[in-house]
């Protein structure tokens, strides 16, 4: 099942801004703590869920090897196009890329040894299908690793871009588009949530991490590989200035320089 804020990254221009302004700023960093954790051992399968431009799907590939299986699921066939398009590196496993919806992952049951979700899970409109799904495609102590920002913590990027849509006067694009609290999980909310699927031996870390985009600039450009980004872009161009303005004094940057964010992120380990 899909939602408006889901299907916002299938616009076509919405998965290149993002892998553009986002990827080595924001998701390659949070992926390194993500896999320093799980470590994934060579020959293992593994699976992304929610992969977008295959970021973590990527990563994990290069620990597991030639004798490992990745694949990496998304519910947007413009993000799975974009990572699809990205050469195997060599030495790594070959990922297979998978359309579908976290709540019905197109794999079999009991196939892999290790699932992996960063960002995604939160934004699932079905969080207990999606976290079920998880358990099933797992093998017996099988393991799985999610990440999601950090409820107990200010929201690190999003926080501000929604801050500067909704004082604006933008109107909210879809449900819950300026609430911050559908963009993150409190750390017990998700052990719970991986209890109700069937998981054990549940732990969440919460882990604080600095971003950095090189110019303001380049922090600025982050919306538009967001859902905003293309309802941003059909406005007028004074409401485009007056947003960027007010992103800008949010992100607390009034020049070039590069623009450093704290963010945080609740790491859960979960055993089927």
């Amino acid at each position: 099942m899909a939602d408006a804020r889901s299907t916002g990254f299938a616009e076509d221009s919405v998965p290149r801004a993002y892998e553009h302004h986002m990827v080595r700023q924001l998701f390659e960093p949070w992926a390194g703590e993500l896999l320093r954790r799980a470590r994934p051992a060579r020959g293992l399968s593994v699976l992304d869920v929610a992969s977008g431009p295959g970021t973590v799907a990527r990563l994990a590939a290069a620990l597991v090897g030639e004798a490992g299986r990745v694949v990496a699921s998304d519910i947007s066939a413009s993000m799975i196009a974009l990572a699809a398009a990205k050469p195997d590196e060599p030495g790594s496993a070959t990922v297979e890329y998978v359309e579908c919806s976290a709540d019905d992952l197109d794999v079999a049951d009991a196939g892999f040894h290790l699932v992996l979700c960063q960002q995604g899970l939160q934004f699932f409109p079905n969080r207990l299908g999606a976290v079920r799904e998880m358990h099933r495609v797992l093998a017996p102590g099988g393991v799985a690793y999610l990440s999601t920002w950090a409820a107990e913590r200010p929201l690190g990027l999003f926080g501000p871009i929604t801050d500067a849509m909704r004082g604006c006067g933008v109107s909210e694009p879809f449900r819950r588009a300026f609430d911050a609290r559908s963009y993150a999980m409190r750390a017990g909310e998700l052990r719970e949530l991986l209890e109700a699927a069937g998981f054990g031996d549940v732990s969440v870390e919460t882990v604080e991490l600095d971003c950095v985009w090189e110019t303001s600039d380049d922090a600025l450009a982050t919306i538009s590989g967001t859902p905003f980004g293309p309802i941003l872009a059909a406005l007028p161009l004074i409401t485009q200035n007056a947003v960027r303005a007010f992103l800008l004094e949010r992100l607390g940057s009034t020049d070039a320089g590069a623009v450093t964010l704290r963010t945080a992120s609740n790491i859960a380990r979960a055993v089927k």
